[in-house]
């Protein structure tokens, strides 16, 4: 009951990934990204420790793809699971088990990964690999894959084991870039529509995300977070 964006930018650098489920709180569970790296993601019957794994994995110098074999090797029912890798050099490896319920699978572009289950028909991930792939040229990785998860969504999104459709209860957004000391890391927890609420929720904070790093980095003689945004009203 789950679909996924995993996504870079080849000019900036940036990896990110956008998810909206049925399930609630998916920014907690499914969504990691290793900055500089690479940006994962651990569903269908969710184990977050895979994603773990393959972070330990990796900062112990295993390449992207050992880190992610390793890891799914150590999990106990990897049939139940869908996990998915993106890296910076573009490595895409994609696990689906075969206890997934459908409609499930995975779809690759040139710079992104589609990947998916419980969803209502067949369309839905090239659905969501055509709004990536499709935007003009300079279009921000956020911009990418919400939209991307607006496509999915339009498609048919996910449905019940009756094939009923289901709203999406929970969102995610999570981008790092290669210049900054950390993610945006935007979560819709629990919701009644959580795409539009993550489209809203990340057009608020993109506005302050440089604040707080210059705010991270050094503090001195930068204003008061109000007195910031009243300054940028006026430029």
């Amino acid at each position: 009951m789950t679909f996924t964006i995993l996504g870079r930018d080849e000019d900036t650098g940036e990896l990110g990934i956008g998810i909206a489920t049925y399930s609630l709180a998916v920014g907690a569970t499914c969504p990691l990204v290793i900055s500089g790296i690479a940006v994962t993601t651990s569903q269908a019957s969710t184990n977050p420790e895979i994603n773990e794994q393959i972070m330990k994995l990796i900062e112990g110098r295993k390449s992207p793809s050992e880190a992610f074999n390793q890891a799914l090797k150590k999990d106990a029912h990897p049939e139940f699971r869908q996990v998915a890798l993106l890296g910076s050099k573009g490595e895409a490896i994609v696990h689906s088990g075969v206890k997934i319920k459908p409609v499930s699978g995975h779809q690759q572009g040139a710079t992104c990964i589609a990947i998916g289950n419980f969803l209502s028909n067949e369309q839905v991930l090239p659905a969501m690999i055509d709004s990536f792939e499709n935007q003009q040229k300079g279009t921000p990785l956020w911009e990418r894959l919400i939209s991307s998860l607006e496509s999915g969504k339009s498609a048919g999104g996910q449905s019940s084991i009756d094939g009923e459709p289901l709203t999406e209860r929970s969102a995610a957004l999570t981008i790092s870039s290669p210049d900054q000391s950390f993610p945006i890391d935007i979560r819709i927890d629990v919701s009644d529509d959580a795409i539009p609420e993550l489209r809203h929720a990340v057009m608020k904070y993109r506005e302050m995300h440089n604040f707080y790093l210059r705010r991270a980095a050094n503090p001195v003689d930068l204003p008061s977070q109000d007195e910031w945004e009243r300054q940028q009203l006026t430029i």
